[in-house]
């Protein structure tokens, strides 16, 4: 059994841990907005990041940790700081990013409301009347079509 770090190595890996599992919730967070929800995809995102939780504690243990092995600790501080991330930090970043998105997309959205759906309109209502033309010269012909076709009323017998 390996002898117990300090209580200052201890506190030491447990920030660093936290931090990793902040980072780790971040980026996928980010893979879940790039690729977008679904039971399949979120499977496939889920079990990716719980290997590269694996990995980060390992990696972490073995290179940066005061004591050399991954302990309990690393991986509850990790969990924690993606649950951190989940509900302190996820929230504001996704307003500032809708914010953000909004801010930029404005001048898009004003080109849009002056230029495009003017135009928009006008081609619209002229396709209309077309169409509406269109079908009246349709009906004008069927109402000449029909009226030729009448019987003489001499030919017209009756029982």
């Amino acid at each position: 059994m390996a002898p117990a770090p300090a209580a200052w190595a201890v506190l030491s890996d447990a920030l660093w841990c936290l931090g990793l599992g902040c980072l780790l919730a971040a980026g996928r967070d980010t893979v879940r907005l790039a690729l977008g929800e679904g039971p399949v995809r979120c499977f496939f995102c889920d079990v990716a990041a719980f290997a590269a939780a694996a990995v980060l504690v390992c990696g972490f243990a073995a290179g940066a940790s005061a004591g050399g092995l991954a302990r309990w600790y690393m991986s509850t501080a990790m969990l924690l700081g993606a649950l951190c991330w989940r509900r302190a930090v996820q929230p504001t970043v996704h307003r500032a990013a809708f914010r953000l998105t909004q801010l930029l997309l404005a001048p898009l959205r004003f080109v849009h409301k002056r230029a495009v759906q003017p135009v928009r309109t006008r081609l619209t209502a002229a396709r209309n009347c077309r169409r509406a033309r269109h079908i009246a010269k349709k009906s004008r012909k069927s109402k000449k079509s029909a009226e030729k076709r009448l019987q003489k009323p001499s030919k017209v017998l009756y029982n």
